[in-house]
């Protein structure tokens, strides 16, 4: 049997095939291997960590053909369904060391290896489920005992499949000595005398086991990472390996190149040539049962960075060639947005028509009045086809201020809201111009702004450069930062805090700086190394035609400096969200090129991914020798020069279940209101809002009872007929009291921020509990905070507060109550003078209501030194180019990440100080304000001159609420002197911290 497995394996494995995934290439029966990686919580064993495992082997065994996917929770594990979609099961984690496996859960694994299903269990494995003797039996022995040692095992069988051609390798390991040892198992190695890895068979299947694995002096070597890919080659049997092997791409080939490597802090000489599209999706991963299917790609696309669609289902896509440096005058590029067709239904476009050319960076689109809604460099178009032959005629711009001094901080993210207001995001090149009659100044932000430029309102600042937004179906607003922050959530309208005299915090933040999960090792990021740096994206799954765990319930964010898109479960925490990343993402490669930049759910419920595929995704800093290996210019945009930024790639995928349809396109037709009702009625969330904007739009009033209508029959309707009706002017008390009380989330959410003040009070102070709980309870007090001043009203807000112990306790929620009390303030005092609080945190507050007149601007503070207005705009300016993107246009960094500037004694003490972390760079574990910071911070003494580094101190030393003194230039050419033979970053130790 042996001689024969080797008679298929060894040729392919000398090839180094890397293989297709499942379903991606209509007509093949080629495939990637699907193998899932059975760990166990962290706190089962610390010392055995199988999260982390499971994400070096992942980036190890990318370019072999196999898929990993990552599982925890034995009751999902071990069942029929779930087993059946694997080729083997790798088992790695701490279970029940004494206890029985489940009796259902052992069957299913029996029956899922009898019948043919490969099993690898690695290392402590053996030291699961030891009264279960079937288990013990299937895995060959049982853990004993172990000392340590660093050694290296004894090949018995060195001609085996599994060990051919493999070197050895010697490490630190627990010494594992077994009991319980079977005899029909077939030793591969021994340390000393003892079993160390084997093989068994049991019915059809193969079970492979080696002893090998307890930290990651093992799990990180290539040695144990060929053990594993051949083991699993091995396991899976020969049929299941020749399905893998059929396709025999040839494995990427290598080119010359110079990129800075700012982990090492070396130059990469050497990386991966592009692939065709038909090579490079066999290097990518989708969850099991989905499929991968190009939808368009070179030479028809390139650089896409957006796609939209239109109320036909069209899709347009944004590519921008002259990102990021080849910034044009005037707002006047090379770059185009382009309709893309699937003419004949074979789900690749086949029709290409350039709806608008000579655009300059745009990033994104969206749809309004019978056009298209674009962002051009510090612009924002409408754009408009009058002609009918698809070329947008009309070209006017609707805003104007958007800063280009970093072209990767701009405008983006264009949607239409349930509101019928657009929606987008800026970073931290920010907006400063005057939109209807009013001027606005703002960066990083989320804000909103009416279609025809008449009205912007900013919302909430972000953490950082911000690249990602999008819309629950209960039109919750939430989105990414680039970086170290890819899930935050709206709090509240900045007006809201503003009218009630309150500091409005940044977006809070859902995520908890997540590692992300790639399938490579070639991952190249200037810093938060292994994190999301460059997040872009927030789409949550709004249509029906995945499962139902993704509806509404899972967001997906880009990590193209990973290669993947990431996979968020959302999870609702009081008033505001919890994002927790999945260990498996939702598109992964091995690619070196890909990049995935754009995810949106599409007209036919398929999520559509735009690869940028671009061997560089860094913007800035600049690299220098010294950070990162190589020197760099920044050219226009703010971005390091380089030739590698390529301009003939890019491609569309689109991922959705395998067999399953797309979603009906319900034929919307502008000229045909039957149309529209189709649409709004739909399950997936695009057609419904393409929809409503169609009615809306129409201002066609005569379809209001149709409207009340659908309001009372369809949840789906009920939002967005209640949002047109409001537009107006059309929706009637009573309807609005009516969806009040409706069993649908989103309808009850809009009839609150839809009800006149009348209806409201009728609802909150009616006599009747008030049921609503979390954001829901929320939205109530903030619409009350819009009510004129009422007893009432105050009094059943004092009284909500006083009887639930979670008020304030939830930031978002005490923040809505705050904002209500103080504007129902006479009403909350009277009844605190009645009955007293029950609790510190409202008496707290009580007192603050007390104390409080009502909106006060504080005066400014003198500051002792004056600033220099020539030496502040050219720090400013430097700053601008080199710390803004971590530090922020408010000094306040991004939590968990990047420290803040404003009010760090790191900054405003000794000079010597910040001077020699400018210089040199400075590596975490840093401590600032009580928080604690691990990022890298890269040197910039190569880069800037004394003059240049005087500049930017003196400008930070003095800006927000730092006050201290300017440093000269003369003191920064003294610690340049003085540290002159500095190579590496400063520790926190070693600066005296």
């Amino acid at each position: 049997m042996r001689l024969r497995f080797l008679n298929w394996l060894l040729p392919l494995l000398l090839l180094g095939v890397a293989l297709a995934a499942r379903g991606v290439v209509p007509g093949e029966d080629g495939r990637r291997l699907e193998v899932l990686f059975f760990g166990a919580p962290t706190a089962n064993h610390a010392g055995h960590d199988p999260i982390t495992r499971y994400r070096i082997l992942k980036k190890g065994l990318g370019l072999e053909g196999i898929n990993l996917t990552y599982l925890e929770d034995p009751s999902k594990v071990f069942t029929k369904d779930t087993l059946d979609r694997y080729d083997a099961v790798l088992m790695y984690g701490n279970w029940e060391q004494n206890g029985e496996m489940p009796a259902e859960q052992l069957k299913a694994l029996l029956d899922y290896v009898d019948g043919g299903g490969g099993f690898l269990p690695i290392h402590c494995a053996s030291a699961c489920y030891g009264a279960s003797p079937e288990f013990v039996k299937l895995v060959g022995a049982k853990f004993k005992s172990h000392e340590t040692d660093t050694f290296q095992v004894k090949d018995v069988l060195p001609n085996h499949p599994i060990l051919r051609g493999l070197e050895g390798f010697k490490a630190w390991d627990e010494t594992y000595e077994h009991s319980d040892q079977a005899d029909d198992r077939e030793i591969l190695q021994k340390r000393k005398t003892e079993p160390w890895t084997w093989t068994r068979t049991q019915g059809k299947g193969r079970v492979f086991y080696t002893a090998a694995g307890h930290g990651h002096r093992v799990w990180d070597l290539p040695e144990f990472h060929a053990l594993i890919r051949n083991a699993i080659y091995w396991s899976v049997g020969p049929e299941k390996y020749r399905q893998m092997a059929r396709l025999k791409p040839a494995k990427p080939g290598e080119e010359k190149v110079s990129l800075p490597g700012y982990r090492e802090r070396e130059e990469i000489k050497t990386a991966q040539a592009p692939l065709p599209p038909e090579e490079s999706i066999k290097l990518a991963q989708v969850p099991v049962g989905m499929e991968l299917a190009l939808f368009a790609s070179e030479p028809d696309i390139v650089n896409p960075i957006h796609v939209a669609w239109d109320h036909r289902g069209r899709a347009y896509v944004i590519e921008t060639i002259d990102y990021p440096n080849n910034l044009q005058a005037g707002d006047l590029g090379h770059d185009r947005i382009t309709i893309c067709e699937d003419t004949n239904s074979d789900g690749r476009a086949d029709r290409f028509t350039r709806f608008a050319e000579t655009l300059s960076i745009p990033t994104s689109l969206t749809f309004v009045n019978g056009g298209v809604l674009c962002t051009n460099g510090s612009q924002v178009l409408f754009l408009k086809d009058t002609t009918g032959n698809d070329q947008a005629d009309v070209r006017e711009v609707v805003l104007d201020g958007f800063g280009m001094g970093d072209t990767h901080a701009g405008v983006s993210n264009l949607r239409y809201g349930f509101d019928g207001w657009i929606y987008a995001t800026v970073g931290y090149s920010g907006f400063d111009g005057t939109v209807g009659g009013e001027h606005h100044k703002f960066a990083q932000a989320v804000f909103r702004f009416l279609s025809d430029g008449a009205k912007l309102e900013v919302l909430q600042n972000t953490t950082n450069n911000t690249w990602g937004l999008g819309f629950t179906e209960e039109f919750d607003i939430l989105g990414s930062t680039a970086n170290a922050n890819p899930s935050w959530y709206l709090s509240f309208p900045k007006s809201d805090y503003t009218a009630a005299g309150l500091e409005q915090p940044r977006t809070p933040r859902a995520d908890d700086n997540p590692v992300f999960n790639p399938m490579s090792f070639d991952i190249r990021q200037v810093d938060q190394f292994d994190r999301y740096t460059a997040g872009a994206g927030h789409a949550f799954y709004t249509a029906r035609r995945f499962p139902e765990s993704y509806h509404d319930r899972v967001a997906f964010v880009c990590g193209p400096t990973g290669k993947l898109v990431g996979h968020f479960d959302m999870q609702r925490a009081g008033a505001g969200w919890k994002a927790v990343q999945s260990p498996n993402n939702l598109y992964t490669s091995a690619d070196a090129w890909s990049a995935p930049v754009c995810a949106e759910v599409g007209p036919d419920g398929a999520v559509w991914v735009c690869d940028w595929y671009n061997l560089i995704v860094q913007h800035n800093p600049t690299p220098s020798r010294e950070s990162a290996g190589i020197n760099a210019k920044t050219g226009k945009g703010n971005a390091y020069q380089t030739p590698l930024r390529d301009k003939q790639h890019g491609r569309i995928y689109r991922i959705y279940p395998e067999g399953t349809k797309d979603d009906p396109n319900p034929g919307l037709d502008p000229k045909k209101p039957e149309s529209w009702f189709a649409g709004i009625d739909h399950p997936n969330l695009f057609w419904r809002l393409q929809s409503q904007r169609l009615i809306a739009e129409s201002g066609m009033t005569q379809l209001v009872p149709e409207l009340e209508r659908l309001a009372r029959m369809s949840s789906n309707a009920a939002p967005h007929a209640l949002h047109i009706l409001s537009g107006w002017g059309k929706l009637s008390d009573a309807l609005a009291a009516e969806m009040m009380a409706s069993p649908s989330a989103a309808t009850r959410r809009a009839a609150i921020a839809l009800a006149s003040p009348a209806v409201l009070k009728e609802f909150f102070a009616g006599g009747a509990p008030v049921k609503a709980e979390g954001r829901e309870l929320a939205e109530i007090w903030l619409a009350i905070s819009r009510s004129a001043a009422d007893p009432e009203l105050g009094a059943v807000l004092y009284r909500q507060a006083n009887s639930r112990s979670e008020v304030f306790s939830d930031p978002v929620l005490a923040d809505a109550w705050k904002i209500a009390a103080r504007r129902q303030r006479a009403g909350v005092l009277a009844a605190a003078a009645s009955t007293p609080p029950s609790g510190r945190a409202l008496m707290a507050q009580v007192d603050e209501l007390e104390n409080d007149a009502g909106p006060v601007v504080a005066e400014a503070k003198p500051k002792m030194f004056k600033p220099d207005a020539q030496v502040h705009a050219r720090g400013k300016e430097v700053f601008s180019q080199t710390c803004i993107a971590c530090h922020g246009v408010d000094g306040k960094g991004v939590p968990q990440a990047f420290p803040p500037l404003d009010g760090s004694d790191w900054l405003t003490g000794d000079p010597r100080l910040p001077t020699r972390i400018v210089l040199h760079g400075l590596q975490g574990p840093i401590q600032v304000d009580g928080q604690d910071f691990n990022s890298v911070m890269a040197p910039l003494g190569t880069s800037l001159d004394d003059r240049q580094v005087a500049d930017v101190l003196t400008f930070v030393r003095q800006s927000w609420s730092n006050d201290a003194a300017p440093v000269t230039t003369a003191e920064v050419a003294e610690q340049r002197a003085a540290t002159a033979s500095r190579k590496v970053p400063w520790t926190a130790s070693e600066l005296g911290r």
